[in-house]
């Protein structure tokens, strides 16, 4: 399933049903059209055939009226004109209706407009004349309104079939559409439920691990999308910041003993040398003049160790060429001090690579490229030693490989994983990551070094 933000996994399985409702919705509207206008044509039909109806009621009631016998001894009929003249508007009315008309044959609607002509020309009331053009029209009318009975037979027989019939399928698409929402209202639902309870626990696990004091790194998530992935970024940055604590606690442990080790040094070494010369002069200074000569030469050779010995000393503890020629010079004199017990060392820089490193990352690089030749010197009976500092896909990478008989379970001493986990902590005061794995050559050991480049020109600037 494709990665969605946290509120469009929480909206999926409502959006989906109200689409599908919607969808439904519109369907049934265009089947209550569909049954409104077949409802529209019966009721055409019904007014049609009521229209046609009240008018042969008429025309024949017209008949009987132009049938009367009247005094021929008077102009004026016996009959009351306004009679005729009433009937034979809703003659008219009814029999000229528009939906009437349309449905008559040319024909008849041309006898129409002719015998309407006769029957409603009041000017010139003739009854013989009204009831001949009304004999002519009545059996047309009768035979167009059988035909039109039978029509509006057929209209309701179809009205209702088409009406059982949309009912039916509206009735089958509400019952599969409600039925879909239901199953993908449930399978959405359980989606989004899975994957919100597995990024929760990923960071429940992570804050448990966290509170447990076990501090491994938390990956961050490439692109922040929503509120889990602002929070997975918060756990992220939140324990990469108690790791570098820890790890400058351990550096600053590290420091402290080292200090230990240079008082050591210095003590035994370079003051109980310093002691021994200075009892030699006391000694000296009681003898005679011409016998101080012969015992003062060989404290010339003592100074010189003194002096050697307390420059060693410093160049662990801060070597100058990484100070004024840079971090590959220091290496490149660290190597060849150490020259006579590794064989063969290859050393690749990238100058523009080593111009981004700050002071501090200078120094630490050179310490844990120390310390790694040493763990090699010791343990790793190595014939070849390469170092590489270069930058690959936007990070600054420092690679250590070399031909010795690499890293495992059963050969691994307490010594050995002291010397990683030194390393391991140096890395996390410099916002690096450390792995160690096979190295490129046949046999050996690869210790990877990598921390981001903005990191680093960000601390340079």
């Amino acid at each position: 399933m494709l990665r969605f933000p946290f509120v469009y996994q929480l909206s999926l399985a409502p959006t989906v049903v109200i689409a599908l409702l919607t969808g439904l919705i519109g369907y049934s509207l265009l089947g209550l059209a569909q049954i409104r206008h077949e409802n529209e044509v019966v009721q055409q039909w019904v007014r049609i055939t009521d229209r046609l109806h009240v008018a042969i009621g008429t025309g024949y009631r017209l008949q009987e009226i132009t049938t009367r016998p009247r005094h021929y001894e008077r102009a004026i009929p016996i009959f009351a004109p306004s009679e005729y003249l009433q009937q034979s508007a809703i003659f008219s009315e009814n029999l000229l209706y528009p939906e009437v008309i349309y449905k008559m044959p040319s024909d008849l609607r041309a006898l129409v407009e002719k015998e309407q002509a006769i029957i409603n020309d009041h000017a010139r009331f003739n009854p013989e004349n009204a009831n001949s053009a009304l004999a002519v029209l009545m059996p047309r009318l009768e035979a167009f309104n059988s035909a039109l009975w039978e029509g509006k037979r057929l209209a309701y027989a179809n009205y209702y079939t088409n009406l059982n019939s949309v009912i039916a399928d509206l009735v089958e698409t509400s019952l599969y559409t409600l039925l879909a929402c239901m199953f993908l209202a449930v399978i959405l639902s359980a989606i989004t439920v899975h994957s919100v309870r597995q990024r929760l626990g990923a960071l429940a696990l992570q804050a448990r691990t966290l509170c447990s004091g076990n501090l491994v790194p938390v990956n961050a998530p490439p692109a922040v999308r929503d509120e889990l992935d602002e929070l997975t970024d918060c756990v992220a940055n939140m324990t990469q910041r108690l790791l570098n604590v820890v790890a400058v606690e351990k550096f600053l442990q590290g420091v402290e003993n080292e200090r230990k080790r240079i008082a050591m040094d210095l003590h035994d070494q370079a003051l109980a040398d310093l002691t021994a010369v200075s009892r030699a002069l006391e000694a000296a200074e009681k003898l005679p003049v011409t016998e101080q000569a012969d015992q003062l030469a060989p404290l010339r050779g003592e100074v010189k160790n003194i002096s050697a010995s307390i420059r060693n000393i410093i160049d662990d503890l801060h070597p100058q060429t990484l100070d004024i020629l840079g971090l590959e010079a220091a290496t490149r004199s660290f190597l060849e001090r150490n020259v006579a017990r590794v064989p063969h060392w290859i050393l690749r820089f990238e100058q523009e690579t080593e111009r981004t490193l700050t002071e501090f990352q200078r120094v630490n690089l050179f310490r844990i490229i120390s310390e790694s030749v040493s763990n090699v010197l010791r343990h790793a009976h190595a014939t070849l030693c390469e170092i590489t500092l270069h930058t690959v896909d936007g990070h600054i990478v420092l690679t250590i490989d070399d031909d010795g008989i690499g890293i495992t379970t059963l050969t691994t001493s307490s010594t050995d994983r002291h010397g990683l986990s030194n390393l391991r902590q140096r890395a996390r005061a410099m916002g690096a990551t450390f792995n160690h794995g096979h190295s490129r050559f046949d046999t050996g050991t690869r210790l990877d070094f990598r921390w981001p480049l903005i990191q680093s020109e960000r601390a340079s600037k």
